[in-house]
């Protein structure tokens, strides 16, 4: 698997070209300039990488291409991440912030995942760790959010669903907290940083 970076700064009124025409669209529908750009800068990323391929929907919400290569996008403040692989991938950028993690957590984590948060000197750091894991986990395996959190434990670095298992890495990144998951290959974080404007 190989990750890819880039900063929604970068993004030109250039780039519009590049897009797709439901890309294209889909980004006129934000209101807001940073979200504009967000999509704008996927938009970007999955025409240089992943070229002229068709993107459509899993059933589940997950865009999928329909030459086979497996990817996922994820964004977070001025950062959009795309994972790139031969096998399904999942993956999450988040900014830590506040969050009641005792009140959240009970919604979405297991036991194990709880004990983690609670044993942790940075509580917040802990829940965005094993939260953008848990994310990059459910999207792995297609089905997001979906499925329930719960049914899915990421307080180690795999999991096994079935005959399948899947593996996790986390890294903290500047101010925010980068997940991968892929099936059935384990993997190193190997992340790229692009500069949009060189596209």
């Amino acid at each position: 698997m190989k990750l890819y970076l880039s900063n929604i700064s970068d993004v030109l009124p250039r780039h519009r070209d590049l897009l797709t025409y439901e890309r294209l669209m889909k980004a006129e529908r934000y209101k807001m300039p940073d979200d504009k750009k967000r999509c704008i800068a996927g938009g970007v990323l999955l025409r240089h990488f992943l070229g002229d391929t068709a993107i459509t929907d899993n059933g589940y919400g997950k865009p999928v291409s329909s030459d086979g290569t497996a990817f996922n996008l994820s964004h977070s403040g001025e950062w959009i991440l795309l994972a790139v692989g031969e096998g399904e991938v999942g993956c999450d950028i988040e900014r830590p912030e506040h969050v009641s993690y005792e009140k959240m957590g009970r919604i979405v984590f297991t036991e194990n995942e709880l004990r983690l948060i609670k044993q942790a000197r940075d509580k917040t750091g802990e829940f965005f760790k094993l939260w953008t894991k848990k994310e990059a986990l459910l999207k792995c395996m297609g089905e997001g959010f979906h499925r329930p959190a719960k049914s899915v434990d990421v307080s180690g670095d795999s999991f096994v669903d079935g005959n399948r298992k899947y593996y996790l890495r986390t890294v903290v990144f500047a101010d925010y907290v980068i997940s991968a998951c892929a099936a059935d290959t384990d993997f190193e974080m190997d992340i790229e940083f692009v500069d949009l404007r060189q596209l």
